[in-house]
C-alpha cells in the first residue's frame, strides 16, 4: 500500500468514527460525517423552505463543523500515514488495515458518542449516524 492510499483510506475512517465536539447551543461529540449529514439536512430545508429565522444561523454553524473537523480529519490522516511512511508496503498495508478494523470495532461497540439531536445521551456509531 502506497502512503497516498494509506493516507486515503485513514482519512476516509476518520471521518466516519472519530468524534469532534458539536459547538454551540447544542452540544456533543459526534463524527465529521454526522457533521456533513446536519449540514446536508439544513441545506435542504433553506432549499426547500427558505432561509429565514434561525435557518441561516444554523447552516453557517453546521457549515463551519464540517469544514473545520474534515480539515482535522485531514490532518490527523496526514500524520498517520506520513509516520507509516517509513515501513514497508505489506507493513503499511497490514497495520492500516488492523487499524481501521480496530477503529470501528471500537466504534460499533461502544458508545462513544453524544448525539446533540438524539434521543438516547450516548450512542454507538450506528446511533449517532442513524
Amino acid at each position: 500500500m502506497s502512503v497516498r492510499s494509506a493516507w486515503g483510506w485513514l482519512f476516509a475512517t476518520f471521518v466516519l468514527v472519530l468524534p469532534f465536539p458539536v459547538l454551540g447551543p447544542f452540544g456533543g461529540m459526534v463524527p465529521p460525517a454526522n457533521h456533513l449529514i446536519l449540514l446536508a439536512a439544513t441545506s435542504a430545508v433553506a432549499a426547500s423552505e427558505g432561509a429565514a429565522g434561525p435557518v441561516p444561523g444554523l447552516l453557517v454553524l453546521f457549515a463551519l463543523h464540517a469544514v473545520v473537523t474534515l480539515l482535522a480529519a485531514l490532518a490527523l490522516a496526514w500524520v498517520a500515514s506520513r509516520l507509516l511512511g517509513g515501513l514497508q508496503p505489506g507493513v503499511r498495508r497490514s497495520l492500516v488495515w488492523v487499524a481501521i478494523a480496530l477503529m470501528l470495532a471500537i466504534a460499533l461497540s461502544f458508545e462513544l458518542y453524544t448525539p446533540p439531536f438524539g434521543r438516547a445521551p450516548t450512542a454507538n456509531l450506528l446511533g449517532v449516524l442513524s
